[in-house]
């Protein structure tokens, strides 16, 4: 079992997804699908009224930037041999987002990078689109430099819920190559009979992983607590299921999941 084909969502700062999405390339041997948002003049334009014309120029530069990005990261791929191609995605009246999670349903991975601060929307509703209308694991990796290293070193948080189950199982190709694993319940913060059972270690063991199970005492909340024992233990990849609640018949992110994604420093790989 191995990741064979992997979408990436980039942007113009997305500088760390791509570095990612190459790592996955020869670990796994996979083809990468690089995919962007850009507006369509064409279509945008029928949104706009008679005072804001002036803005197409602008969106026509935008979209040209998004497909130049697009096509210097694929060259770049393909000179090192990987396999790629590129998708665009048209921004209009906001539906982009929901085609993302139809798209991505067709891969087996899904690489996004950490909400940009100074433009945390865009990216948060992404990763939101295409975790919770996918079905497919994301793998949000963080926008600080310097932070992307092996794939040895990974560490589970479990709580016994289905989405902690779901991300465990789509987690085994990472899992199955790593040289630790260890998998950890923040204790207090979930049922603690299903938290602290042994089973799924035993259940990791039977695919040949074998892992390591610990109870961590939370400090301040849990995504702090577990983004401290990840620094702690030097682990190069989290995994965890992403959590949300309804509103207005969408999805948003809950208060764990987005804690970790706000504050992260290593790869975390969602599942839902």
């Amino acid at each position: 079992m191995a990741f064979k084909d992997v979408l990436v969502l980039l942007d113009e700062r997305s500088n760390q997804a791509k570095q990612y999405a190459a790592l996955l390339a020869t670990a796994f041997d996979a083809h990468v699908t690089a995919a962007a948002l850009a507006p369509d003049p064409g279509t945008s334009g029928g949104f706009l009224d008679d005072g804001a014309a002036f803005l197409i120029p602008a969106l026509e530069e935008a979209r040209h930037a998004i497909l130049q990005m697009l096509e210097e990261f694929a060259t770049s791929f393909r000179r090192s041999g990987a396999r790629v191609e590129t998708e665009v995605f048209t921004e209009a009246s906001g539906t982009a987002d929901r085609a993302l999670g139809p798209l991505a349903r067709n891969f087996d991975l899904i690489v996004a990078e950490q909400p940009d601060p100074d433009l945390p929307d865009e990216r948060r509703s992404m990763i939101e689109a295409v975790l919770f209308a996918s079905g497919r694991p994301v793998l949000v990796v963080p926008s600080k430099e310097g932070v992307l290293g092996k794939l040895e070193n990974v560490l589970v948080a479990w709580d016994g819920s289905a989405t902690a189950a779901r991300a465990v199982g789509d987690a085994i190709p990472f899992l199955a190559r790593a040289r630790r694993v260890e998998l950890v319940t923040a204790v207090d913060a979930v049922d603690k009979t299903a938290g602290s059972s042994p089973r799924i270690v035993r259940h990791l063991a039977r695919h040949g992983v074998e892992a390591a199970f610990h109870r961590l005492p939370i400090a301040d909340d849990v995504a702090s607590t577990l983004l401290s024992h990840a620094s702690h233990a030097a682990a190069d990849l989290m995994v965890m299921g992403g959590y949300g609640h309804s509103r207005l018949r969408e999805r948003m992110l809950g208060g764990a999941t987005r804690g970790v994604l706000e504050a992260m420093t290593l790869p975390v790989l969602m599942a839902h």
